[in-house]
């Protein structure tokens, strides 16, 4: 279980995740996975952004909804198998 100061500093994505949320995640703790996938949100976002034009012509980049939930799940499905020897 992670106490409040593991989940606060988890807000700065320069930061490294804390041994024991890897671990945690890995053994399937639902809020240390969590944990990891708020830590790489704003990469996922970043990989998952596609340009789309409106019905006028004008170009924007919005989050493919799809992309981001494929990434978020290969993470999970990564962390699930990942093993600490």
């Amino acid at each position: 279980m992670m106490d409040q100061n593991q989940l606060i500093s988890l807000n700065s994505v320069n930061e490294l995740l804390p041994f024991s949320i890897i671990a945690e995640a890995s053994k399937g703790e639902v809020e240390a996975i969590n944990a990891v996938l708020k830590h790489y949100e704003p990469y996922i976002n970043k990989l998952s952004l596609r340009l789309v034009q409106d019905d006028f012509g004008a170009s924007q980049m919005v989050v493919d909804d799809y992309t981001r939930r494929r990434l978020e799940t290969k993470l999970i499905t990564a962390i699930l198998r990942f093993e600490l020897t």
